[in-house]
């Protein structure tokens, strides 16, 4: 049961994955890793109190469990509680047990970013970086805060890096793409890049994104009538 509630949750069938978590806690209420993993959906669900919940009965039980203090940040990072959030990812970071640094790093970066932070977003970044410079996400954060200081040109070159980490290309890394082509005047590549990101959307809300942007560039006389 818990490996088919991670097979749904990996294909982001969500509700699947709650209904077979919760079988798999009746059973056994003290299962670690179906109680993470249902802070996981409820995180995914954008149930942070739900998520909350979930991922501090992890920390309770499993303290060195430093996956948890990372995704505890995420959720008080969503919820606005900046300062425990930094509290948290700083715990997962600075954790010589915790085997995968670089996603509290982006976190962290993340956070900073929200806050127009930029010189300590930046700081975060390069860490994360020699922890692992191969992790896709901190090659597109680090776009993002060049993009911020409008250095385009090394903004471009940080967002494709990101992409080439990739097996398939991300829409939102796509989106920053074609967002600093627009800026850099590369009217084609821009467009192009755009295109490729709409082709890949599936929700609402990024096609919308999407559309904007190009419409703004049509406005801008940044696409040929």
């Amino acid at each position: 049961m818990m490996n088919e509630a991670i097979f749904h949750l990996k294909a982001g069938n969500l509700d699947l994955a709650e209904k077979k978590l919760l079988k798999a806690l009746k059973k056994n209420p003290t299962l670690m890793p179906a109680v993470n993993a249902l802070g996981i959906v409820y995180l995914n669900k954008r149930e942070f109190q739900k998520a909350l919940k979930y991922f501090k009965q992890v920390s309770r039980t499993q303290p060195d469990y430093y996956d948890v203090y990372n995704y505890i940040g995420v959720v008080y990072t969503e919820l606005g509680d900046y300062d425990i959030a930094k509290e948290n990812l700083l715990m997962a970071a600075n954790a010589d047990k915790y085997t995968t640094p670089e996603n509290a790093f982006a976190n962290l970066a993340m956070l900073e970013i929200k806050q127009k932070r930029y010189d300590s977003a930046m700081r975060y970044i390069n860490k994360g970086l020699q922890k692992n410079d191969h992790f896709a996400p901190l090659s597109n954060l680090k776009g993002i805060v060049l993009e911020q200081r409008k250095k385009y040109k090394e903004a471009m070159l940080w967002y494709k890096q990101a992409l080439t980490l990739l097996t398939e290309p991300d829409v939102t890394y796509l989106i920053n793409l074609g967002r600093v082509y627009s800026k850099m005047g590369d009217k084609g590549k821009a467009l192009d890049t755009l295109e490729r990101a709409l082709s890949k959307a599936f929700t609402p809300n990024i096609k919308e994104e999407i559309h904007k942007l190009i419409n703004q560039m049509e406005k801008d006389g940044n696409i040929d009538q």
